[in-house]
């Protein structure tokens, strides 16, 4: 190996030990945070993907006091949106990692949504979201904050990418997908609802939810009428009109709404 090959390899090796004791200081969750603006002055100075990476690990810890910690978000934030563009593929990186069962998301999303487009936001999202897929994860909160941020958007890849995800193995994800789609109000997503909840295994609280989402938009039960009324909790039933009346009989108290 040559002299230049050796430096160069020394070099390297100690840019690597520093980003990695820098990351563990931008995490470090007690003291005054001189250690964590110390590290959030180095990725600043590295910048590139990797810099930018360094500065979103903050955002994986929350700190004490919670005042200092919400501070501080808020200037990782700000010197994030300074980066402009340059920020989305290390988000895209953060947001898609593995190495980590809980990744919070929010904070990223907020950048995200505030240095692009928003169809190219939707683009990262819908693609994180596809990665992730409907399978059963343990930490299923990036996925929960991923779809409830996606229903923000007005976009045609919206609705049919949250569809899939009624059928997601987490009831927590099932139901933020069809709190999302209540929200976005798009009918294309009348019959994926209908399909579910005349289904026989479809748990009778994600039955009761999808019935009441249905009457809350007023969609019809068109061609599935005589299998709706079967499947339908004890309080709702279908009205000449085809539509959905009524609540579930055991809906807490606090949840009851006025009926329609």
């Amino acid at each position: 190996m040559s002299l230049s090959a050796w430096l160069q390899r020394r070099k390297e090796t100690r840019r690597k030990k520093a980003v990695r004791r820098h990351k563990k200081l931008i995490k470090r969750k007690y003291g005054q945070g001189d250690d964590r603006q110390k590290a959030i002055a180095f990725f600043c100075e590295m910048g590139g993907r990797e810099g930018i990476s360094g500065l979103l690990e903050r955002f994986m810890v929350n700190c004490e006091p919670s005042i200092r910690d919400e501070d501080e978000k808020q200037q990782l934030f700000d010197i994030l949106v300074g980066f402009g563009e340059d920020v989305v593929p290390a988000i895209e990186d953060y947001i898609n990692r593995k190495d980590a069962a809980s990744i919070p998301v929010t904070w990223p999303l907020k950048v995200l949504a505030a240095v692009t487009e928003p169809r190219e936001a939707v683009g990262v999202i819908v693609l994180a979201l596809l990665q992730m897929g409907t399978k059963y994860i343990r930490e299923p909160e990036r996925k929960v904050l991923l779809v409830s941020q996606l229903s923000e958007y007005d976009d045609e890849r919206v609705v049919k990418t949250l569809i899939p995800f009624l059928r997601d193995h987490r009831d927590e994800v099932q139901l933020e997908a069809l709190a999302a789609l209540e929200r976005r109000a798009d009918e294309v997503a009348r019959e994926p609802m209908l399909e579910l909840l005349v289904e026989a295994d479809t748990p009778l609280r994600l039955r009761a939810c999808l019935a009441g989402t249905l009457k809350n938009l007023g969609w019809t039960v068109k061609g599935y009428r005589k299998k709706v009324e079967e499947a339908l909790p004890g309080g709702f039933q279908v009205d000449r009109s085809g539509r959905i009346k009524g609540r579930w009989a055991n809906a807490p108290a606090e949840d009851d709404d006025e009926e329609g």
